[in-house]
């Protein structure tokens, strides 16, 4: 199938910048149309369009094919992983930079014009990211944040990170304020801007990672090469988070979380940090039992989790962060 570039858009590009739009598909066929929609009114005019179809066993190739994009549809053969998709979607691109979207994840109109503006005015700029809300309009999505660790947990899921004095010292893992302007240490991989030289210099995703923490691990290494994360709140993007997910993704994302806080500072850092998580998140449960009880019960499935792996030690893999589910 022929690549389509983009020609319907709104947003005016003060910059040009060849952009290439990866989406990731994997039992996506509810979410495709909304996400490729959003891209066809605010890519700016040449971009190239690819979905990942990573194995997905519902029709999201064929509702990718048949939108007036016109997509190009790489097979994946096989579930890769978020990743993995990333990556295969990107091979062979001449684009200048990538812009990877969850296909849950909704570009409002303007926002790609405001990350190639940030982008494009910052050579030290490995990716940029904008703010990611939920379907409410509520900044509560992980749109960015400080490198995990005992501290950032603490700053997180105990709230010290929200206490003045305290801010510097105990960075949370999650902005504290999503419309701040900032330089945290990741961003998220529901919708990101990378450059592509960047991108190729540090080999893209880790496909150890199946899901969940390689968008952080990402940032990482791009810092590890002297490269910035940049963060723009003013672009917005809305994330239908775990829309396609299963009542169990709570605890695969905190075996995530715990198993990169081990991989990269050890063990006993990792338990400690997870002693405060299963802490925070049990009296967050406790807090929202009545007025948000979904959301109190996927914070108790997590505090679950989070005790588990602060007391034992992981015996299904998700030690080196590679869990899939």
């Amino acid at each position: 199938m022929a690549q389509h570039r983009v020609t319907n858009h709104t947003a005016r590009y003060p910059t040009r910048m060849h952009l290439e739009f990866v989406v990731v598909a994997y039992s996506s066929s509810g979410e495709l149309t909304g996400c490729l929609d959003s891209i066809q009114v605010d890519a700016p005019p040449g971009s190239k369009v690819v979905v990942v179809d990573n194995a997905s066993p519902d029709d999201s190739a064929t509702i990718a094919g048949s939108h007036p994009l016109r997509p190009r549809i790489v097979a994946s053969g096989k579930n890769l992983g978020f990743g993995g998709g990333c990556n295969l979607g990107s091979i062979g691109s001449d684009a200048e930079a990538v812009v990877f979207l969850n296909p849950d994840a909704r570009l409002k109109p303007g926002a790609t014009a405001l990350l190639v503006t940030a982008l494009a005015a910052d050579a030290s700029l490995g990716v940029v990211a904008p703010r990611v809300i939920d379907p409410t309009g509520e900044s509560r999505a992980a749109s960015a944040g400080a490198e995990p660790s005992l501290r950032s947990s603490m700053g997180h899921f105990l709230a010290l990170g929200r206490i003045p004095g305290m801010r510097r010292l105990l960075r949370p893992v999650y902005l504290a304020d999503g419309r701040v302007r900032t330089r945290p240490d990741w961003v998220s991989g529901a919708a990101m801007l990378v450059r592509k030289s960047a991108y190729d210099e540090i080999g893209g995703f880790d496909e150890r990672i199946f899901m969940y923490m390689e968008d952080v691990d990402l940032c990482r290494r791009l810092r590890e090469k002297g490269w910035a994360i940049g963060y723009e709140p003013d672009a917005v993007v809305e994330h239908v988070m775990g829309h396609s997910q299963s009542t169990d993704q709570p605890i695969r994302w905190y075996r995530a979380y715990h198993a990169y806080i081990a991989a990269h500072r050890g063990p006993l850092h990792a338990r400690a940090a997870s002693l405060v998580a299963a802490v925070g998140l049990s009296l967050r449960a406790l807090a929202y039992r009545r007025r948000r009880p979904v959301n109190s019960a996927r914070m108790a499935r997590s505090a679950r989790a989070a005790l588990h792996l602060a007391i034992f030690r992981p015996t299904d893999g998700s030690a080196n962060g590679a869990t899939r589910p």
